[in-house]
């Protein structure tokens, strides 16, 4: 009989070398079985440092009900770090795409009226809602609804839609009364398209919370069985299984969706016979997936706190979880947590602390957070530490001027690779307070010179940064260069790159010909 040999070793020590907060209690070691090549929890981590979230996540998701106890918390952890982390990039994605995606339909809009879209102000004004403009995006919602031009699905779709814009400025009355059934345009859509309106009005009724959870599953299952489901279809069960409190319903719909593939292709022909193709595609999915990663990592995070030797770990997480869900109550509870054991290592100390002061601030203790970031980034000179106080400054577009002050200085002292995440801070910051020209230079003081486009050696979140920042000072070939390479590990991308691309098209040619390549 071949015994297998144990090890004693801290828990996914590699991590450390990234800056991730994976911590162990002091003399806490864990007791795991020699690893081969194929184990699934060492393999998703390598793909996790490699920021190959979707692949680390897939890979564990696979194998999680083969694995013993012992190391089924370890990779609960693992998955919970990973949905995170894809959270946080899908959520800089999501700005990244509001900034192109509205500029872009708004120009198809303004084309002449020969060549002009029927279809770019319905999901124009499906952006505006997801960017959080619901008047303007009720304003396009009551003109498609006119526009005997579009299809009656697309037609039911934007009342359905003009209901949620309503809802969203306490119209309630006149909202119910947009997500009443209509039989009449449900008939003409045919079976395709009634079952987009049918999950489209279950998903902004879940949004309101105006129906009960056991009638949204109801819908959601029912519908979704339907073979040949379009994108926007499966990005409504996405939502409708979220408002249900269903996420992994929810990430099954996502796994079965195909992300670079577009929401609706409208083609025709303008008046001189010249064939027009536009690819339009959903904004909300990318806000979407941001709230269902992190709904699932907070899933996970709890069961991997339920494991002693994880619950540090997880506990460290869980506060950045359900402060990224809005939860802010309880993400304190888990910070004091965590910063009331003693061993925890000094440096993830100060971290929580940091995120301490933002939860404070989200709370509306705005002075009482900004004093504490200032004077620990007096105190402080470990970079990881005041990159997130920076980055707290930068999510709640606090000022802190004082903050700047002492850090910019380090920040441009230090080594790049070392200061990488310092500068991605700084320049954040700086992006949100619109000064470009300063968002640009620090996130190329932190960027990899000679792998400038791969995610192995640059924080994915960091290039759709400054992906967005050269498309607003109108670089768009250094922007369309990112979009193409982070394309390749996550298809959802193809929607910004698309909308550049036809920006670019329109800026430095013409806006008659607006087909993307």
């Amino acid at each position: 009989m071949t015994h297998r040999v144990t090890r004693h070793r801290p828990l996914f020590a590699p991590l450390f070398s990234l800056g991730f907060a994976v911590w162990l209690a002091v003399g806490l070691v864990v007791s795991a079985p020699a690893c081969g090549a194929d184990d699934p929890v060492d393999a998703a981590m390598k793909l996790y440092e490699k920021r190959r979230y979707e692949q680390a996540a897939r890979v564990l998701e696979d194998a999680l009900a083969r694995l013993d106890a012992g190391r089924q918390a370890q990779a609960q952890l693992v998955l919970g770090m990973t949905y995170l982390r894809n959270a946080d990039l899908h959520d800089a994605l999501a700005r990244t795409a509001a900034a192109a995606e509205v500029d872009y339909l708004d120009k198809l809009l303004k084309t002449s009226a020969e060549g002009r879209s029927r279809y770019a102000r319905l999901y124009l004004a499906e952006a505006l809602f997801a960017h959080g403009d619901a008047r303007e995006a009720a304003r396009h919602f009551e003109q498609v609804r006119a526009d005997s031009g579009v299809e009656s699905r697309y037609r039911a779709i934007a009342g359905i839609g003009l209901g949620s814009a309503l809802w969203a400025q306490h119209d309630a009355e006149r909202a119910r009364g947009l997500w009443a059934p209509d039989s009449s345009a449900r008939g003409q859509a045919g079976a395709g398209g009634a079952a987009e309106i049918t999950l489209a009005r279950a998903a902004a009724q879940g949004r309101a919370r105006v129906v009960d959870v056991k009638s949204l599953l109801q819908v959601a299952d029912d519908t979704g069985r339907a073979r040949g489901l379009s994108p926007r279809a499966r990005r409504y069960l996405i939502e409708i299984y979220l408002a249900a409190g269903a996420p992994d319903k929810a990430l099954a719909a996502a796994r079965a969706a195909d992300f670079g593939t577009a929401s609706y292709v409208e083609r025709f022909k303008a008046a001189k016979g010249t064939a027009k193709s536009i690819a339009f595609y959903d904004l909300a999915l990318l806000t979407d997936l941001a709230q269902l990663y992190r709904e699932l990592a907070r899933r996970r995070l709890e069961q991997a706190a339920a494991d002693a030797r994880m619950k540090p770990s997880a506990e460290y997480y869980l506060a950045e979880a359900l402060n990224g869900l809005g939860a802010n109550d309880e993400a304190l509870k888990f910070v004091q947590a965590f910063l009331a054991r003693p061993q925890a290592p000094a440096q993830y100390r100060e971290r929580a602390r940091a995120r301490q002061a933002l939860i404070a601030h989200r709370q509306g203790r705005r002075a009482e957070a900004e004093s504490a970031w200032t004077a620990m980034a007096e105190q402080a000179s470990d970079p990881e530490v005041l990159a997130d106080i920076v980055l707290g400054c930068a999510y709640v577009q606090a000022q802190c001027a004082k903050v700047l002050a002492r850090v910019g200085p380090v920040a441009e002292a230090g080594d790049g690779r070392r200061y990488q995440r310092l500068n991605f801070a700084l320049g954040s910051y700086h992006l949100r307070k619109k000064d470009y020209a300063r968002a640009i230079a620090y996130m190329e003081a932190g960027r990899d010179k000679s792998n400038k486009n791969k995610i192995e050696a640059n924080d994915p979140e960091m290039l759709a940064g400054l992906a967005e920042a050269y498309y607003r000072t109108k670089k768009f070939s250094e922007g369309l260069e990112i979009f193409f390479e982070m394309s390749q590990e996550f298809p959802v991308v193809r929607q910004i790159q698309e909308a550049v691309q036809g920006v670019y098209s329109m800026e430095q040619r013409s806006a008659g010909d607006v087909r993307i390549l």
